[in-house]
């Protein structure tokens, strides 16, 4: 029991060191590194979704994790591969990711005892905080920002994997 809650905080640990790594890098350096940067973190941010898996328990817990894996996955994948992706391109995949990721964050704050966790829902008010506010700003919205919006979430997304690793310890 004790190695897969390591799991859990090893990933929920390397998501808040991503979120402030996405906002410190972007913030002090050029934008020609941003759209390949931005996408590596997004696989990064899959696969440490993906070691989270590890301490799932139940096919249920599973099958609810699974989105979160692959969301950030398939879109980081679309934005190397869509190698000329510009401002725009970017800022709508990632209003898809934040509302996606939002949605997934409410999906995880049910639990499957269906008792609400106040932190992922205040997590996912964010993803969706973030979505709202960078398609009001959909034409202008500058790489740093993106980078910073990006950073924001996998904080969110580390704190949440946190809080549930602890709720799910009190129940033990």
């Amino acid at each position: 029991m004790k190695n897969r809650a390591i799991f859990s905080l090893v990933s929920s640990t390397l998501l808040v060191i991503a979120g402030v790594a996405c906002i410190l890098l972007l913030l002090v350096s050029t934008s020609s590194i941003g759209t390949p940067f931005i996408a590596w973190i997004l696989l990064i941010c899959g696969f440490l979704h993906a070691l989270n898996l590890v301490a799932a328990q139940g096919w249920k817990t599973i099958a609810r994790k699974i989105p979160a894996v692959l969301v950030p996955i398939v879109i980081g994948i679309l934005i190397l591969v869509n190698s000329g992706v510009r401002a725009r391109g970017l800022t709508v995949i990632l209003i898809v990711f934040f509302v996606l990721d939002g949605v997934f964050k409410i999906i995880a704050s049910a639990g499957l005892e269906m008792k609400i966790n106040a932190i992922g829902l205040v997590g996912a008010g964010l993803s969706f905080l973030l979505a709202i506010f960078t398609a009001a700003k959909f034409p202008n919205m500058p790489l740093p920002l993106l980078a910073l919006f990006l950073g924001l979430d996998l904080i969110s997304m580390g704190v949440v994997i946190f809080a549930e690793r602890e709720r799910a310890r009190g129940r033990a």
